[in-house]
């Protein structure tokens, strides 16, 4: 009998939490589990293990590349509780103590029972940092894209803001990633079509606490002035996004900022549904995922 009741009170103690996720993406084949290689949730999940003494399963809200940051990826996860691991702050403290520096838990909670990070997801964040100068920036070199000409950045936004609204994305989505949505599209394949709710490029401060340039509260530096050096901004907020759309969008306005695409070209890339037509995909060392919303 004694038995039953140890189980029914460690059954209780079991913790459905949300986690808010940093990491450096620099050393990571991506954020999740593969056959080979580093990954966020494979640290996770280790970690996870190592504390509660059998496996646990983490979800992830966003899948990221190989060398994709996150300011605010969300993770949920079951943990079977223990004495002194028995609230979210006392999981996130051991969680930390144990994880690599270039992973941290910023935030843990409880969750409702049917929270999924992934699928209870209702619009995400990403930003795409470009550092537009003669000369490179070493110590922001692993968060931001060099780009040594001037880029006609009003252009860019102008472009940018052709993204706004729901439309097929076919034209941004990575290779055999996502299908077309109409009659001829395979089934099983995911639909190409996503609401862009924000699309916008506003200049950065460098210089500042790197929260005023990384961070969710972000609202640009002030006035444009690109006949200066300085540290520029995409900001994507979609309800979903396809496999390397933030960085086939960012490869695209590239080309619009060198002149060698027009503004208008962005509408026609958007109704033309074809991967082929638009840009090259951007490196990923200037992506981050921002933050997610439920």
């Amino acid at each position: 009998m004694g038995d039953v009741t140890s189980r029914t009170d460690a059954s209780a103690m079991n913790l459905h939490l949300k986690l808010r996720i940093q990491y450096d993406g620099t050393d990571f084949v991506g954020s999740q589990l593969q056959k080979k290689g580093r990954t966020v949730q494979g640290e996770l999940e280790a970690a996870l293990t190592r504390l509660a003494g059998e496996p646990v399963r983490v979800a992830l809200a966003g899948r990221t590349d190989s060398g994709v940051h996150a300011w605010g990826q969300v993770a949920s996860l079951d943990f079977p509780g223990k004495p002194r691991l028995s609230s979210p702050v006392d999981v996130q403290r051991a969680l930390n103590a144990i994880l690599p520096g270039d992973v941290a838990v910023t935030g843990a909670e409880i969750a409702p029972d049917a929270f999924h990070a992934r699928f209870s997801a209702r619009r995400r964040a990403y930003r795409y940092l470009i550092w537009n100068a003669p000369y490179p920036l070493p110590l922001l070199s692993r968060y931001s894209l060099h780009m040594r000409n001037k880029l006609d950045w009003e252009a860019m936004e102008q472009a940018a803001s052709q993204l706004v609204g729901t439309h097929d994305f076919a034209a941004f989505a990575g290779s055999g990633m996502g299908v077309r949505d109409d009659e001829t599209a395979e089934p099983g394949k995911p639909s190409t079509i996503r609401t862009m709710h924000v699309a916008r490029i506003l200049p950065v401060d460098p210089t500042a606490d790197v929260r005023h340039w990384h961070g969710p509260e972000v609202q640009g530096s002030g006035a444009w002035d690109s006949s200066v050096p300085g540290m520029w901004a995409l900001d994507l907020v979609a309800n979903a996004f396809l496999p390397q759309m933030v960085r086939a969008i960012t490869g695209t306005l590239l080309e619009v900022g060198q002149g060698k695409r027009t503004v208008e070209n962005m509408s026609e890339l958007i109704e033309s549904r074809d991967r082929r037509a638009a840009g090259q995909t951007a490196r990923a060392h200037g992506l981050c995922l921002m933050w997610v919303e439920y």
